[in-house]
């Protein structure tokens, strides 16, 4: 995929050149020479997006920064303009339209960066510089998935159904222990063990146990797992969680037709 950055400000410093180019060489003002390249532009990036769609939110931001560099520059000329028709010479920018170019111009500047960032991740060299190395020692990762554990709110079907189970899980009222034994480390099989009662104090027998532990930075790391009941109402498993810090987990245990879901957090150290 081409570097976001690239593609911003590329067009943006292309934006500008033929913006010149054409007030420069021709009798329009600036405010004709702006509408005729924010049709332009809108002409040409949004069939090129169409059949080369980059998402939502990239075609947003490049179509966002590209009209507002037109306008930038439609300040900037207008000011020329009207010193002009005065008999001045020069742009002799005003402190307030130079106020507003300025903000423009650092915020195209900094949403180029945040789109990299988002996209790309950050680089080791400015990881370094801006991020604090964390405790565990582990190592910084700047992109975001978009790891959810659920989808309830995209489907009202199933969130009908989430929220039916939920009911029927606190009339349950199970009483659920869970935990590692011992001390969770990164690559190396810990145990970990879940005991199961009712709310009459009783032990759930011969339930059907699994999981997923889930990597809020990492949805490749996610790691499922089954449960094995080594005895009555006590039931765990070995895992190996590939990166330190903090993991999610979703726990789901089904006996007969009753159903119990449980969601946490745990921590996996460095060493």
């Amino acid at each position: 995929m081409t570097n976001i950055l690239v593609t911003l400000l590329g067009g943006v410093s292309l934006i500008a050149t033929v913006f010149i180019v054409l007030y420069s060489v021709s009798n329009m003002s600036g405010k004709m020479v702006a509408t005729v390249m924010a049709f332009t532009v809108t002409a040409i990036y949004v069939p090129i997006s169409i059949f080369n769609w980059p998402g939502a939110d990239v075609f947003a931001i490049h179509i966002a920064l590209y009209l507002v560099s037109v306008y930038v520059l439609a300040i900037i000329t207008s000011q020329r303009d009207a010193r002009r028709k005065a008999g001045k010479e020069g742009f002799g920018f005003h402190w307030a339209p130079a106020a507003i170019v300025l903000f423009f111009v650092i915020l195209i500047i900094m949403d180029s960066f945040f789109i990299m960032f988002a996209t790309k991740g950050m680089d080791s060299s400015v990881a370094r510089l801006l991020l604090p190395a964390p405790r565990s020692g582990g190592k910084v990762s700047s992109h975001f998935p978009g790891t959810v554990s659920h989808d309830y709110h995209q489907k009202q079907n199933q969130y009908n159904d989430y929220v039916k189970r939920f009911e029927t899980q606190k009339t349950l009222n199970w009483t659920i222990k869970k935990g590692w034994l011992g001390e969770a480390v990164v690559n190396k099989p810990a145990i970990f063990r879940v005991e199961i009662k009712t709310n009459t104090n009783q032990v759930v027998k011969n339930a059907k146990v699994s999981g997923i532990f889930l990597r809020p930075a990492d949805s490749k790391s996610d790691k499922s797992f089954t449960m094995q009941e080594i005895e009555p109402g006590i039931y765990q498993q070995s895992i190996t969680l590939t990166q330190p810090g903090n993991w999610d987990l979703i726990l789901r245990i089904h006996k007969d037709k009753d159903s119990h879901e449980v969601r946490a957090k745990t921590v996996v150290n460095e060493k």
